[in-house]
């Protein structure tokens, strides 16, 4: 039943896995989202299509749904947690599964059969990831296409939770050697050898840069709703000043930081998550993007929280057998914060569209200054 401890009514519980906690966090602010019931009907009737699509995948007669809840936070797809049970074989099973489906308007546009097909590749290649089960590209189950994956539980993924719970202290380090560890198993991945060449490769190492530049700045063009001086003078200085090629192409997982992992209290990474706008690049973008301001989250310059700029080069330096080059980190530190300056404004687009009435959209579309200063810094004007 949705009306369940632990269901939709009860805005303090919930799975805190492939979760955002209640508060969902960028850097310098924070953003409190209910997770109410408004509509009880349309909640009921979401049920009940999952119950008719599981009983068709699974191949159950019957199964049952309970503690339906939408998980605070992600703001490029709504993600649904719930329980499952069904019978097997004469026996009941019960199981976890977590649905993200896409929304009626969001921050970033991505296609999730893009993140589902990389997700699904990773497994057992040595990068924590939940077991992806279903893809369903049309809407006819539940109105807009979506995902249905494993939900990972006991972890954590908040960034005010895995900072500031005293649980987390003692393997602060663990959990800054794993971030770490798995970043460079990304990077050492074989994405041919692992069917992952579909994302498209950049013609050649030097063509990493220009290729995201001329991404983002097509967001920009598409979605300012107003003229955007810094940001044009970014992506101009960008193209003048391109970053060296390449050390190699590799698997580019585009979002890598603090609040992007499920972790538990013995500092086990159990999950990455958030692959929408993975690609194949340079891997310097993201050790950069990991370093940027916002995800500075406890204020200093340590990053993500966990670890020191030095120590995060070396350890990834020593992991990955990459050389991190300073002028390369200068150049994609100004394109990861021109580019969550984009990202921004497509929300702040959809809000005025009213294509979304999520206050949160407006808001994130008037906290662009902040990244603007971080950006004439770095561009050293």
């Amino acid at each position: 039943m949705i009306g369940r401890e632990g269901g939709i009514y009860n805005p303090h519980a919930g799975p805190v896995a492939q979760g955002q906690s209640v508060r969902l966090i960028t850097g310098w602010f924070q953003v409190r989202i209910l997770a109410g019931p408004p509509f009880l009907r349309g909640l009921i009737m979401l049920q009940e299509r999952i119950e008719e699509y599981l009983s068709a995948k699974i191949g159950a007669d019957s199964v049952a749904v309970s503690h339906l809840q939408r998980i605070p936070g992600g703001a490029s797809r709504e993600t649904w947690s719930f329980d499952a049970t069904w019978r097997e074989n004469g026996n009941e099973v019960e199981r976890g599964f977590v649905l993200r489906r896409d929304p009626d308007a969001s921050l970033l546009e991505t296609e999730r059969d893009l993140e589902f097909r990389v997700m699904d590749a990773l497994a057992g290649h040595g990068v924590p990831v939940p077991k992806m089960y279903w893809l369903e590209s049309e809407g006819a189950f539940l109105d807009r296409p979506f995902f249905v994956m494993e939900r990972i539980d006991g972890c954590e993924t908040s960034p005010t939770k895995v900072l500031m719970d005293p649980r987390f202290f003692v393997v602060r380090a663990l959990l800054a050697e794993r971030f770490v560890a798995i970043l460079a198993c990304i990077h050492s991945l074989d994405w041919r050898a692992s069917g992952l060449d579909f994302l498209g490769a950049p013609a050649d190492e030097a063509g990493c840069g220009l290729m995201e530049i001329e991404k983002w700045e097509g967001v920009v063009d598409r979605d300012a709703l107003e003229p955007q001086p810094v940001l044009r003078a970014a992506f101009r200085w960008m193209r003048r000043h391109p970053p060296p090629p390449a050390q190699r192409i590799v698997l580019v997982h585009a979002d890598y930081r603090t609040g992007n992992f499920l972790c538990d209290s013995e500092g086990a990474i159990r999950g990455i998550l958030d692959w929408e706008m993975v690609h194949l690049g340079d891997p310097m973008e993201d050790v950069a993007w990991a370093c940027i301001r916002p995800w500075r989250w406890l204020g200093d310059e340590s990053i993500g929280g966990l670890i020191e700029r030095e120590q995060f080069y070396k350890r990834y330096e020593k992991a990955s057998g990459f050389t991190v080059v300073p002028e390369a980190i200068r150049f994609w530190e100004l394109l990861g914060n021109a580019k969550l300056a984009a990202i921004f404004l497509t929300g702040a687009r959809s809000f005025c569209e009213g294509r979304t009435r999520s206050p949160m959209m407006a808001f994130l579309g008037r906290n662009i200054a902040r990244l603007e200063l971080e950006i004439m810094d770095l561009m050293g004007v």
